[in-house]
């Protein structure tokens, strides 16, 4: 029992001494409340959308306020024509769009019935099946209040459609994401703690005594990640299709070029956490910092139009926000890299800051 009791103090007091450690039981938990806290809400609103109107008259411009004043669309921007609708949900930049045909008003009226269409981004299954329901619900509270139920045929024709996943299987949602976050868990993980460990037991002094250069030790440290990331990739992706079905409908050496520029950035995470931790227990702890807000505010899981303004704005600097609309899009829009680029030029300069900043921090430490 006395031995039991010495060994608890002496960990008490080497905590206690150990600032990082020491912030990091500390504050790590207490930011992560505060911000998961206001961030996460299953109540999915405010989807973006985008509206179509080719009729022009005072009662579509009723119909697309009845959507907005629903708090369940945001009317985000009114297109002129229908390539331009489809391109933002091609791109991500709306998850639903209304078109409204010419000569609504008209054949409402004359009772003649009219084809109202609502096209929904099918990729992520729980928007997808709320903008279906409630967009019926709202159709049909329209036709009510406008006194247009009384006919015999009904007025409006609404025919909801579900673009690029319309069973709206959940793992055709869910793999994809997956990839991204598979990566940036354990490549940095093992990245760090591997670096670690050589510095713990002298290998890398033992290193720098021998005729190399520090670069020269960080890029072979990091090659067989890269080799490993490469792996990882294809194992996961490869099952995805094997057994989940998950398509792709894109270019796949697009994918796999996107995919290497996200693991350089993941890379360069692992290699900012060695320069930081003394230990392989602080560098875990440091990765695994990252790991919540990447699973639950880069949109892998929830949608990120749910979260708070300044929630938001932090998810634009969590890595796997990009990557998931990448693969998502690759994968089950077949969108190319004129469309991602929104996406592609954030990871870049992530890519290139954050390897900077681990590598200039690295050799400053051998030196």
């Amino acid at each position: 029992m006395n031995n039991i009791k010495a060994i608890a103090i002496k960990e008490f007091i080497h905590i206690i001494r150990d600032r990082r450690m020491l912030g990091m039981i500390i504050l790590m938990p207490l930011i992560q409340l505060l911000i998961y806290g206001y961030a996460i809400n299953m109540d999915v609103k405010h989807l973006a959308t985008v509206v179509l109107d080719q009729d022009q008259t005072y009662l579509s411009r009723r119909l697309i306020s009845s959507f907005e004043q629903s708090s369940y669309f945001d009317i985000k921007e009114n297109v002129v024509s229908a390539p331009q609708l489809y391109q933002a949900l091609d791109r991500g930049k709306a998850k639903a769009g209304l078109l409204i045909p010419s000569g609504f008003t008209k054949d409402v009226l004359s009772s003649r019935g009219v084809n109202l269409q609502l096209l929904i981004d099918g990729t992520d299954s729980n928007p997808a099946n709320v903008a279906l329901s409630s967009s019926q619900a709202i159709v049909a509270s329209f036709m009510q209040r406008e006194g247009l139920t009384t006919a015999q045929v009904a007025p409006i024709d609404f025919r909801p459609r579900l673009w690029y996943n319309p069973d709206l299987k959940s793992s055709y949602f869910m793999i994809p994401g997956l990839v991204g976050l598979v990566l940036q868990l354990f490549i940095p993980m093992i990245t760090a703690t591997a670096i670690v460990r050589e510095k713990e037991r002298g290998n890398i002094e033992q290193l720098l005594v021998t005729p190399i250069k520090p670069y020269q030790l960080i890029l072979g440290k990091l090659i067989p990640y890269v080799c490993v990331g490469i792996v990882m990739y294809f194992l996961i992706m490869g099952a995805a299709q094997l057994l989940f079905g998950v398509p792709i409908r894109g270019n796949s050496l697009t994918l796999f070029a996107l995919t290497m520029l996200f693991l350089t950035v993941c890379l360069g995470i692992g290699l900012l956490a060695s320069t930081i931790a003394e230990n392989q227990q602080q560098a875990s702890q440091i990765v695994m910092f990252f790991a919540s807000p990447s699973i639950l505010l880069s949109g892998f899981i929830f949608p990120r139009e749910t979260m708070p303004a300044f929630v938001y704005y932090i998810s634009n600097f969590i890595p796997l926000t990009y990557f998931v609309q990448i693969i998502r899009g690759v994968t089950l829009k077949g969108v190319g890299l004129f469309d991602l680029w929104g996406q592609v030029v954030p990871l870049m300069i992530m890519a290139v800051v954050i390897l900077w900043f681990s590598i200039s921090r690295f050799e400053k430490r051998l030196t």
